[in-house]
């Protein structure tokens, strides 16, 4: 596909007030979505709320085989909830872990994960990675065959500085021994082929372009017998994982989700995925010529997401808002909270802001220099 493609993709969306490179935060969903959302909620206004839901069953059903397909399971594997990260208390909360049980995460593992982890009372152990932070996968099967965690959560692509994880390898690993990986693919779904793990959970809002306050859990056939599941009498029927769906929900989100999943499957995948390689590669090209500014852990495996290290005193935090009210460009101030582990001393990372950059397919060459100007200024 040319420019021409990205650039309807644009036309297809709300004309933005700002120059959004914030993808990795909330994606721009386009018209067709935002019409799904809405011409649903006014369903519920004049025909009822459970009535408008019982309408939109077929596609309901359609966006959640689609989303399977996404996560790489069927439609009875796959559970809606807010967020990603209530998806990943849903499922620590159901897995037959025992307490104390140990979880193996690499250092750039996203922070809100490691504090689910630990308020259930898990023990979080780091893995061993290269000097880009990806896990190191020899060293990877000589841990699980001598001293196995009870699971593996893999972080596939980092939402601080876009690391990508081999997360297929892992779970191919992981396998091997016998120890389930899950996979987090908030950063991934939309943005790169999602690696089927023993169980997934994503979002609708960052690079599929869906609604806020809807996220998904997959897992696996295998494992579905052993959840712990409240079933309620009311939905008796139902698969095991859709239990874990709250009983009330963003339905209209839901809806919207159907859309823009059409909208990229429409596109095609690796087509987007492809050209969100590219956004990313020429962020890093275009900034790299910056005084003041470096990229993150430059030569990691990444996609479209930028982290950015201040190198002249900047204070990361006012760049950006100074980007968003001076100049009207949306970016992100990563905080350490957002991978603990690894913005420490101890692996070699500064602990100070990164800032964010996180163009989505109809970043334009304008746009770039714009970027490195108002970079520049500061």
């Amino acid at each position: 596909m040319t420019a021409q493609t990205w650039t309807r993709w644009q036309r297809e969306r709300p004309r933005p007030t700002v120059l959004h490179l914030d993808a990795a935060a909330a994606g721009r969903s386009s018209s067709a979505t935002l019409a799904a959302v809405a011409d649903h909620a006014l369903l519920e206004s004049v025909a009822g709320g459970y009535v408008a839901e019982d309408r939109a069953h077929a596609p309901l059903e359609q966006m959640r085989r689609d989303v399977a397909g996404l996560m790489g399971t069927d439609a009875d594997g796959v559970a809606f909830l807010e967020s990603a990260t209530a998806a990943l208390e849903a499922l620590v909360d159901a897995w037959p872990l025992r307490a104390g049980a140990r979880v193996g995460v690499a250092a750039a593992e996203w922070g809100p994960n490691l504090e689910i982890l630990v308020q259930r009372g898990l023990v979080v152990e780091e893995l061993m990675v290269d000097d880009h932070g990806v896990l190191d996968l020899a060293a990877l099967a000589v841990r699980l065959r001598d001293a196995p965690p009870d699971v593996l959560l893999v972080d596939q692509v980092a939402a601080h500085r876009g690391l990508v994880q081999p997360a297929a390898a892992v779970v191919t690993v992981g396998r091997q021994f016998g120890v389930p990986v899950w996979i987090d693919a908030a950063q991934a779904l939309g943005h790169v082929p999602v690696a089927a793990g023993d169980a997934v959970v994503g979002t609708s809002r960052k690079w599929l372009t869906g609604p806020r306050g809807v996220g998904m859990l997959a897992v696996a056939e295998e494992h579905r017998a052993t959840l712990r599941v409240r079933r309620a009498a009311k939905h008796a029927d139902l698969p095991a994982v859709r239990h874990l769906e709250a009983s009330e929900a963003h339905i209209a989100g839901r809806v919207g989700l159907g859309v823009a999943v059409r909208e990229y499957l429409a596109l095609g995948p690796d087509l987007v995925h492809a050209r969100l390689d590219e956004v990313g590669r020429l962020v890093r090209e275009a900034v790299q010529t910056l005084d003041g500014w470096v990229v993150a852990r430059p030569g990691a495996p990444a996609g479209a997401i930028t982290g950015l290290l201040a190198t002249a005193g900047q204070d990361v935090v006012r760049t950006r808002d100074r980007l968003l009210h001076a100049h009207g460009i949306l970016t992100t101030v990563c905080l350490p909270w957002r991978a603990p582990l690894e913005m420490s001393a101890a692996h070699g990372v500064p602990q100070a802001p990164v800032l964010r950059v996180s163009p989505h397919v109809d970043l334009a060459a304008d746009d770039l220099e714009r970027l490195c100007r108002a970079l520049a200024a500061d």
